[in-house]
């Protein structure tokens, strides 16, 4: 009886020995910094505009903004966002240059910049230069694809 409380005591021992190393490691390797991914999404929430908001923006009353297509001159003439303007990546070596003015952009509101689909990073170089150019921008998500897929109206 007593060698069987023995080796219970001893199991139980070893239980926490094992859950406090557990825990020590858990702490060692941290699943996420909770702060950073608050910035992040912080962000992300500043910096990027559904096709749905741009949307409702073309429908509403506010038209501080510029819808501006990053595509070539070609995809732009066969369709795009209603009301944008077309400054085309090609035009402005992919945007990778030296940041100059660009025609048509706004500074007393926001440009929505959008490109060709989820996977193109136009967008992303465009806004980067805008931005350094002194220019508020967002980038639409998705692109000109994803406001295509929700049926909203096309502009040739």
């Amino acid at each position: 009886m007593l060698s069987s409380i023995k080796k219970l005591i001893a199991i139980a021992v070893s239980m926490v020995v094992m859950m406090g190393v557990v825990q020590a490691e858990l702490l060692k390797h941290k699943i996420q910094d909770s702060k950073k991914a608050a910035h992040y999404f912080e962000d992300e929430l500043n910096f990027k505009i559904t096709p749905h908001t741009v949307e409702k923006m073309i429908e509403g009353t506010v038209k501080n903004f510029t819808i501006v297509d990053v595509r070539d001159a070609k995809s732009y003439a066969e369709g795009h966002v209603p009301g944008a303007i077309n400054l085309p990546f090609d035009k402005y070596n992919n945007f990778e240059g030296p940041v100059v003015e660009y025609p048509g952009l706004r500074k007393d509101g926001y440009n929505y910049i959008y490109c060709y689909e989820l996977l193109c990073n136009l967008g992303q170089k465009a806004s980067k230069q805008f931005a350094i150019a002194g220019y508020p921008v967002k980038e639409m998500v998705g692109g000109f694809a994803a406001w295509k897929e929700r049926g909203f109206p096309i502009e040739k």
